[in-house]
């Protein structure tokens, strides 16, 4: 009744390829070449790494492979150390300044400036206007009046600090070094310089010594001393100061 149904499945459109059956055929482009298909190459080996090598930095374990024993992570403390022995330096250096400080030199208003003992023979007072503050200066001279000749005398030369007004805090105040002090002859006759100078906490003093003539010899001295402002740390020379006459009176030489 159904003569189609004697008809095998082999023929059929839909029938899996048996074994043994041959592949399609790929499909053929106009020209009767086959279609070729593009192929990926693989890449090159170290392209990659020869590119990067200047951008990415070396792992961990490659530095431990590398330098084994010391870790990565570790930094030089040379700047460390550099840093505190700076420190250190700057303080020693400060409380030196600071030591070798000259002393503060106290004011003693007017009374070695009107003393017999050191202004018998003549005085001298000044005043400096500087930016540290006002300090006023006295110079007495003391010695003899008359004597023998051949006989030494002793010029006492001191400066002591009349007053003194500070403009701050920070500054101390001021203390002076002698660096010379010359006896004259009136007509400009040079005679002799200081042989020492004292600190008498009260001011410094310059001593000249020497020998005169017989006769009448009208003498002055002059004087130039350094002034330091002492600070609360450390110190710093001001100004040279220059006093250029101190007058003394008439000395008589006997024979």
């Amino acid at each position: 009744m159904f003569p189609d149904s004697s008809v095998s499945r082999e023929g059929s459109d839909t029938s899996p390829i048996q074994p043994g059956a041959q592949p399609p055929e790929e499909s053929v482009q106009p020209g009767g070449e086959p279609e070729s298909k593009p192929v990926a190459e693989p890449p090159k080996e170290g392209v990659w790494k020869e590119d990067y090598d200047d951008v990415i930095e070396p792992s961990e374990e490659e530095r431990l492979q590398a330098a084994p024993g010391t870790s990565p992570k570790e930094k030089p403390k040379k700047k460390h150390w550099v840093g505190i022995i700076t420190v250190i330096v700057i303080i020693v250096l400060l409380l030196l300044w600071t030591l070798l400080s000259p002393k503060v030199m106290s004011p003693q208003g007017a009374t070695y400036v009107d003393s017999s003992k050191y202004a018998s023979l003549g005085n001298y007072t000044g005043e400096r206007n500087i930016w540290t503050g006002d300090v006023t200066w006295g110079v007495s001279v003391g010695g003899k009046n008359n004597t023998t000749a051949g006989t030494p005398i002793d010029f006492k030369v001191l400066v002591t600090k009349v007053s003194e007004s500070p403009s701050n805090f920070f500054f101390r105040g001021i203390g002076i070094s002698i660096t010379n002090c010359t006896l004259w002859d009136l007509n400009g006759t040079y005679i002799a310089k200081f042989s020492s100078i004292q600190d008498l906490g009260f001011g410094e003093m310059a001593i000249i010594n020497t020998t005169l003539p017989v006769g009448n010899h009208d003498l002055y001295v002059s004087v130039k001393f350094t002034e330091y402002e002492v600070m609360r740390l450390g110190f710093i020379p001001l100004e040279s100061v220059q006093v250029d006459k101190v007058f003394l009176s008439s000395i008589h030489i006997n024979p």
